[in-house]
């Protein structure tokens, strides 16, 4: 990045004052407006702004400068936006006295004077908490390295590459370094004064580096506190709960210093009013937020790193200085990310000591670090004072495994003592032990309790499940100059395990582990004007699925509109589908309605070719111009519905009703008809499993038309608020051991009739649960469940009433089983935590592709729709289904699922997965080959 770029830095000025609020933007544009009344400061600022934009670029942290255009000279008037902006825009105080000196700063800042004052004494407490990090016998001169905060009772945190400074890996924990004479450890304090004007000091001797993330982890570190004789400093800063908005009024706190790689020392000077090494209060803008880290446009230097930012109105931390950019852009970790990393922490401080200390850091070969050759034969004992032993020879080991020790045990555990019966308890404690022991392993994604899966499958020992990147022979380790991972630990068998996606985003817990439960929320309003109740009635019905005859049917649904379509969709995409929609309503009379979410994930795989959804959307517009009534969906914490318009209803002239566990992509409706032709023979392994009904009937189809314009019209009075984009995550899918039966598939021709039906109509919000309890708590021989979804860990809302009456049909003898889909490495977390609940997971297999949303019970009836098993599907998304009790129709669908469950096999794991791949939103949305996108909320469970 070349800061002698003046369009950047012109760009990034805009930026922060379109970010101000109306007070800051009037200061700014006062100045502005007074070319010939300018104070001093501005001219002198101005021209050290022109030389640093014509020279070399300043930078912090490591970012490699691009090639600078030696031709391009800035005007004069840029110079000049600039340098007030900064001034103005982000002004920077200093503390005296334990507040905000108001009058530091310049004073053509009348805005944020104005704000800070209001919160004056909100600010005073979290000053409180913040410290300079001095060091004592540092290999230069300087007396400090950066900056840090309280987060926890004792705990401080700052930055990893400020730890670095005095830090280093040590064993299993870290120690500190060597100082400039080179045998004493360096001291490490912080002070929680260091004012301006103000000798005093609030110093509190760091006692302990309790962990440093990894290079390939975020910028922090957390350090342990000697007790204090005051508390002042050591109560915990708040930390925000919600993602920053952008252009939220912030506060960067702490020590900037004299920085050598800021382009122009005089301008330096007249930005922080020549006061370097003292506590300042640097305000801004926050100018983007995503999950792992904010953009900020507070000024900082060198000694801010590790500084808290803080939401001025409300005095919560909302992310953590690590990195800035000069003029352009300033980088923290988010608080999520930040509570991430707290969590491995206070795992580690549970142990105690295993991070070494500075008075316990004597050399390995010392009185703290005995090495001496194991009473065991081809054994060594260290002691650091934890007693570890490692076996050197003779270990069965599963084939695959990743990264340290053959064995270790916490504690001089004899081995008459290894294994045995494993309680809760004892599990736990090995966890513990685990997180603390493999801190520091950069390989290691994350450590929970689970069970031992043996060739893939399930079994009932439980262990240490420690999930890696990629799981590694065992053969192949040395040759990469990796250690073998423990194969035990307390005497509890260590599982090696790909991470899952929960694992990789820092929310991977175990069996017996309290989840990070989100929250769900819906603003819809049931109707009772439109009652989702259970009725009889004649029709005409064509019960099918897919990929059997899932298109072939859909596709004479939509020739035979004559008057209307009405849809609610998910994802609306695939090019057959769109021509098949437009065509059926191309009559200069024929009127569509359609209420769908935007962002289908498409481009790749089986939608390779889909069109996205707002492509859709604009190609019906231009054929139908007026008589196209369209509203995108209204989902998120300001909209109606919580993460999904999952609904997939089409409504034809108000008569006929489509109605299907899957959405209007390729991979849920491909343009084949196996039935027929014989040149499909790998669809059912190509594309999704779907349940579909079209159904004869005004009534019905009335009732969902209703519904669905009433969604059109809710959703257009609150899609000023658009959802924002879901993260995705890339799973490989694609590379997939294909575990299904590798004969030739067998597809089913519809069923196809006219007579009584007795139906029963269910929408979410509306009555899902209310209306599926009853129907499986009735069941009195067999409830067979087939669902994408099978979520039995963040459970929230009144879903866990269903769990529960499934589980107790199973655990009475009924014959209850449960297919749920594949999601690579995911699998393996799914089954522990089912078989967690108490499921019988010798009844749970599992489908490459299942996307049915399905319950028979008995043979006798049969639930069919788009409804997950997880707490926001049944309880705070849009979703449809039906309940058909009809024994003709259950039998359809028990034939369908019994071939199913044949023909997929015992649930096994595939265990020589990678890991799936976090993406953010606005990344590549196209998955590399044998991945598939899957947003993440799905894998999550929320």
């Amino acid at each position: 990045m070349a800061i002698s770029d003046s369009t950047r830095v012109s760009a990034v000025a805009q930026q922060i004052k379109e970010a101000s609020n109306p007070d800051v933007q009037a200061d700014i544009e006062a100045l502005l407006k007074q070319p010939r009344e300018r104070p001093a400061w501005l001219r002198e600022a101005q021209q050290a702004m022109k030389r640093r934009l014509r020279n070399e670029p300043a930078i912090e942290a490591g970012i490699r400068p691009a090639a600078v255009d030696e031709g391009a000279a800035p005007s004069d008037e840029v110079g000049v936006r600039e340098t007030i902006v900064f001034a103005v825009g982000t002004p920077v105080y200093v503390v005296r006295d334990g507040r905000i000196d108001l009058d530091s700063a310049r004073a053509e800042a009348k805005g944020w004077r104005k704000l800070l004052a209001q919160h004056d004494a909100s600010m005073a407490n979290v000053l409180m908490s913040v410290g300079r990090i001095d060091v004592d016998n540092f290999v230069d001169d300087s007396p400090y390295v950066g900056t840090a905060w309280v987060i926890d009772d004792g705990l401080v945190v700052t930055n990893r590459h400020v730890a670095n400074l005095f830090a280093e890996a040590s064993g299993v924990g870290f120690k500190f370094r060597l100082g400039f004479d080179a045998r004493t450890p360096i001291g490490v304090k912080v002070d929680f004064l260091e004012e301006l004007g103000n000798d005093r000091s609030a110093e509190v001797r760091v006692e302990r580096i309790v962990w440093v993330a990894p290079e390939t982890g975020p910028d922090v570190a957390f350090l342990k506190l000697a007790p204090a004789s005051t508390l002042v400093g050591r109560k915990a800063l708040v930390r925000a709960t919600e993602t920053p908005r952008p252009k939220l009024p912030v506060a960067v706190i702490g020590y900037p210093a004299r920085d050598s790689r800021f382009s122009d020392r005089a301008l330096a000077e007249k930005i922080f009013g020549g006061v370097f090494d003292k506590k300042r209060v640097a305000v801004g803008q926050i100018l983007g937020a995503g999950a792992d880290e904010i953009t900020h446009g507070c000024s900082t230097l060198g000694g801010n790193s590790g500084s808290p930012v803080i939401d001025i109105g409300s005095g919560e931390v909302v992310g953590l200085h690590y990195r800035g950019i000069e003029f352009v852009e300033n980088d923290a970790v988010s608080v999520p990310m930040l509570n991430r990393c707290l969590e491995r922490a206070r795992a580690i401080q549970g142990v105690g000591g295993l991070a070494v200390s500075k008075d316990e850091s004597q050399d390995a070969r010392g009185r703290d670090g005995v090495v001496q050759v194991g009473s065991t034969p081809g054994s060594v004992t260290f002691t650091i004072p934890l007693r570890i032993t490692v076996e050197l020879g003779g270990i069965a080991a599963s084939p695959f495994t990743a990264a340290a020790l053959p064995t270790i045990a916490s504690g001089a555990l004899p081995a008459s003592e290894v294994g045995g019966p494993v309680d809760k308890q004892r599990l736990a404690q090995a966890v513990v032990n685990a997180r603390a022991l493999l801190a520091n392993r950069a390989d290691v994604v994350a450590i929970k309790p689970g069970y031992r899966f043996a060739d893939g499958a399930i079994t009932d020992e439980k262990a240490v499940v420690v999930s890696v990147r990629r799981k590694i022979e065992r053969s192949s380790l040395e040759s990469r100059g990796v250690l073998a991972l423990p194969t035990q630990i307390d005497g509890v068998r260590v599982d090696v395990a790909v991470a899952t996606t929960a694992d990789l985003c820092g929310e991977g817990t175990g069996i017996g582990e309290e989840a990070r439960v989100p929250s769900w929320h819906t603003a819809y309003e049931k109707r009772p004007d439109l009652p989702m109740t259970r009725r009889s009635a004649q029709m005409r019905f064509v019960i099918h699925s897919g990929p059997d005859s899932g298109w072939p049917q859909l596709s004479k649904f939509l020739k035979a509109t004559r008057k209307s379509l009405a849809v609610a969709m998910y994802e609306f995409g695939a090019p057959h589908i769109v021509d098949g929609v437009i065509a059926g309503v191309k009559g200069a009379k024929e009127t569509i309605g359609l209420v769908l979410q935007l962002g289908g994930h498409v481009g790749s795989g089986t939608k390779k070719d889909d069109f996205t959804d707002a492509e859709t959307v604009d190609r019906i517009r231009e054929a139908k111009k007026s008589k196209f009534d369209f509203a995108a969906a209204s989902v998120g914490k300001a909209g109606i519905f919580d993460s999904a318009y999952h609904i997939k209803v089409a409504v034809r002239d108000s008569r006929s009703l489509w109605l299907s566990s899957g959405s209007w992509q390729t991979s849920n409706q491909p343009n084949v008809d196996p039935l027929t032709e014989d040149s499909t023979p790998a669809a059912l392994r190509q594309f999704n499993r779907e349940w579909h009904v079209i159904l004869d009937n005004a009534e019905l189809a009335e009732l969902f038309a209703n519904h669905i314009e009433r969604d059109l019209k809710e959703a257009r009075e609150t899609e000023e608020a658009p959802a924002p984009a879901e993260p995705l995550v890339f799973v490989p899918a694609g590379m997939l051991a294909d575990l299904e039966a590798a004969a030739k598939p067998r597809y089913f021709p519809p069923l196809e009739g006219r007579r009584m039906l007795d139906v029963h109509p269910i929408l979410t919000p509306d009555n899902y649960i209310e209306t599926v309890l009853p129907f499986i708590q009735a069941a009195r021989r067999s409830v067979l469940f087939q669902n994408q979804s099978f979520n039995t860990k963040t459970v929230g809302g009144d879903y866990g009433k269903l769990l529960d009456a499934l589980l107790a049909k199973q655990q009475d003898g009924l014959d209850v089983r449960v297919i749920f889909r594949s999601f690579g490495p995911d699998d393996r977390d799914t089954i522990s935590f089912a078989k967690d609940y108490g499921f019988d997971t010798g009844r749970i297999r599992i489908q490459k592709n299942c996307h049915t949303k399905g319950i028979i019970v008995d043979g006798e009836a049969a639930l069919v729709g788009s409804h997950n098993w997880t707490t926001a599907g049944t309880g705070f998304n849009r979703d449809a289904s039906l309940i058909f009790y009809d024994r003709e129709i259950a039998e359809f669908y028990r034939a369908l699922f019994e071939y199913d469950w044949e023909r997929i096999g015992p649930a096994r794991i595939d265990e020589t997965l990678p890991p799936p791949i976090l993406v953010s939103p606005g990344e590549e949305t196209v998955p590399p080959p044998g991945y598939v996108a899957v947003p993440r909320s799905v894998l999550l469970g929320r």
